[in-house]
Formats: structure tokens, C-alpha cells, sequence
């Protein structure tokens, strides 16, 4: 009876490990993220409390008159008030906004991305074709607060759910909901 018991639970286990792996076959990766000195969550509300977040989309893969669609699968993290992503304009932009810029130029990074959004895309894709780069960066006016980069298998389109679980992963490291400064000053947006 124990040792049925026994394989029962170990075949479960296998089980649930597979299907935990299958479910994370061609997730994202987020090799990199930065929060800068000045971050504070409070920055974020801030800019919420405006009703809405601006953003900036470079590149955007799925096509440029797509980008009002792009930031409509797109949510604030935790415990952040729920406000819609409103696009905006490298030149338009003031105060806090978001930049995503797919398809970065290798050396670009979160500093240049809120510096100058429209010079950090390649015009021809970097590395494998089948890949999909997104430098993401918060920024308030042309200072990064925090930064995040990202690589996940080319999506099929807006609304594959892949796409959608590591958008909600990468806005997750993207703008934490705890500061820095009352847990210790953490050195990574993940950790906090």
C-alpha cells in the first residue's frame, strides 16, 4: 500500500514537472534589468495619477499602425492602479513615460533609450530572426528609473499568450511595487 502510495505521488510529481516545463517552453527571458537611483514606486503613481501612462513604441513588430492595439494587452504590475497605456511620441513625451524599443541596437541600454528612443532600433534584425528583443525602460523625461531587457521566441501576433504572460513578467521587473530603499537598497529590480 505505502509503495503504491509512494509511485502514485512520484508519477504525480513527474506529472506536474511536465507540465510546468511544457508550459514554459518558449517563455521569455530577462537578461538584464536595471533600477536606477531615483526609482521610487511613488513615481509610478505619480504618473498614473494622470490617468493614463504614456509610452513610446520603436519598431514595433507587428506593425506600426498597431501600437494603440499593442498597449491594449498591456497592464501595470501588482498593486499600481489599473490606467491605460496611452501612445505617445519621442517628441511629445514629458515627465514619466515608458520607452519599449524592439529590436535594440546592442550597445543600447536603458540611459539611451530614454535619451533618444528613435536612434536605438537596428533596421535590420540582430541575431536570429526567430527572436524577439524588447529593451524596456521607465523614464522620467530623458532619465532612466528603470530598465529591463528581454528575449522570447517571435511571438504569432498580439494577442498569443506567450507574449502576453512575458509582457506581464517583464512590466513586473519593470516597475516593482517595493521600494529599494526600505528593503535594504537591492541592487536588482527582480529582488525587490
Amino acid at each position: 500500500m505505502t509503495k503504491s502510495l509512494s509511485l502514485k505521488t512520484f508519477v504525480g510529481a513527474c506529472t506536474a514537472a511536465l507540465l510546468c516545463l511544457s508550459q514554459s517552453a518558449g517563455a521569455a527571458t530577462i537578461y538584464s534589468d536595471d533600477v536606477g537611483g531615483f526609482y521610487e514606486p511613488s513615481l509610478v503613481r505619480y504618473v498614473v495619477s494622470k490617468g493614463s501612462f504614456p509610452t513610446v513604441v520603436i519598431a514595433n513588430p507587428f506593425g506600426a499602425n498597431t501600437n494603440d492595439a499593442l498597449l491594449a494587452t498591456l497592464e501595470l504590475p501588482g498593486d499600481y492602479p489599473s490606467v491605460p497605456l496611452t501612445a505617445t511620441t519621442a517628441k511629445a513625451r514629458d515627465d514619466g513615460h515608458l520607452v519599449l524599443v524592439f529590436n535594440p541596437v546592442r550597445a543600447s541600454n536603458g540611459d539611451t533609450a530614454c535619451a533618444a528612443p528613435a536612434s536605438q532600433s537596428a533596421s535590420t534584425p540582430i541575431g536570429d530572426a526567430n527572436v524577439l528583443r524588447l529593451l524596456a525602460a521607465f523614464c522620467y523625461d530623458s532619465e532612466m528609473a528603470s530598465e529591463a531587457i528581454m528575449e522570447m521566441p517571435r511571438p504569432n501576433g498580439i494577442n498569443d499568450r506567450t507574449f502576453d504572460r512575458a509582457m506581464d513578467e517583464l512590466m513586473t521587473v519593470l516597475l516593482p511595487t517595493n521600494s529599494r530603499h526600505l528593503i535594504g537598497g537591492c541592487v536588482s529590480a527582480a529582488a525587490c
